[in-house]
């Protein structure tokens, strides 16, 4: 443990932190954070700016490269990298936030007094230098049983307004992080699977059941942060679609007209449109990703469309 940043105790109702930190499943009766007090106000950038970075203990080179340079290419962003401190795709986490010069917030599943893993000393001292916070609901003392690694995953994905799910074989603990995420009505994302691959089997049973979004790229957050999609304030929402989609070049009008028409079109055929089959559509067809996001945002805006728990439907 690092003695040179103090453990702070906080009870329910405390001032201190925000309410939004105690609306998850079976609230926790105190709250144990090692920070310097300064960073306490992080706490307020959550949920609304949170992302939860969870997977396998053991991840493939391949993938641990894939979070490294997604992660960079968050630098631009405010988001909060929130993760579980464990061994594997956690530690990447939270090591690449510090590398892109973003907070970060790791939630224990021990007493903060407690070194688990023993490798993870160094990164929890570089996260307290660098403003981040060490959070755990257990007093100090308390030891690494599983049923409390399962415990604060809930928090994971309470404190978060996304959760990405990078490798998770099919009895990964992140499974169990992206459970809490939808029992709470977060967002889930998930990198696709090669066929037969066992390592990714996780996420793509979470792509099966329809209870995570692709994870494709940073792009992909788009559907929890706009701007992510769009990559910058100033794009126009109403700009011409490209030439090389018919579809949407016989309507000479808006992205947003585009959309809801193949939305209406859906909707008569089949009852409605999921969110990654129009994204599809809309990237074969020549979009690219922030032109899709600004039109689902003023479709939606307009009520010409209606999102049902990622099935949008025309009125």
């Amino acid at each position: 443990m690092n003695s040179e940043f103090p453990i702070f105790k906080f009870a329910q109702g405390d001032a201190a932190l925000p309410e939004t930190l105690w609306n998850v499943p079976h609230p926790p009766e105190s709250l144990f954070v090692q920070c310097d007090p300064q960073s306490l106000t992080l706490f307020h950038k959550l949920p609304e700016l949170g992302l939860a970075v969870v997977g396998t203990r053991n991840p493939q080179p391949r993938m641990r490269a894939f979070l490294e340079s997604r992660i960079a290419e968050l630098a631009p962003t405010s988001l909060v990298i929130v993760s579980g401190m464990a061994r594997g795709i956690d530690s990447v986490a939270h090591a690449s936030a510090l590398r892109a010069g973003l907070p970060t917030v790791g939630i224990l599943g021990t007493g903060l007094d407690l070194a688990y893993p023993k490798e993870s000393l160094p990164l929890r001292s570089l996260i307290l230098k660098q403003g981040g916070l060490l959070v755990s609901e257990f007093p100090p003392g308390t030891r690494g049983f599983q049923s409390n690694f399962l415990q604060r995953n809930r928090l994971i994905a309470g404190w978060t307004q996304a959760t990405w799910v990078v490798e998770a074989s099919y009895r990964s603990g992140a499974l169990n992080t992206a459970h809490w995420a939808r029992e709470q009505n977060r967002t889930c994302f998930a990198v696709p699977s090669f066929p037969g691959d066992p390592t990714l089997s996780g996420n793509q049973t979470l792509l099966d059941r329809d209870h995570a979004l692709p994870f494709w790229g940073v792009h992909s957050l788009g559907a929890s942060w706009l701007e992510l999609a769009t990559g910058t304030q100033s794009l126009n929402p109403k700009s011409s679609p490209t030439q090389d989609h018919p579809q949407i070049d016989l309507l000479r009008g808006t992205d947003a007209e585009a959309l809801c028409l193949k939305v209406k079109q859906m909707t008569h055929i089949q009852g409605g449109v999921q969110i990654p089959e129009i994204l599809n559509w809309a990237l074969t067809g020549g979009w690219k990703p922030e032109q899709f996001f600004v039109a689902l945002d003023l479709s939606l805006k307009s009520k010409r469309i209606r999102d049902f728990f990622g099935t949008l439907v025309s009125t």
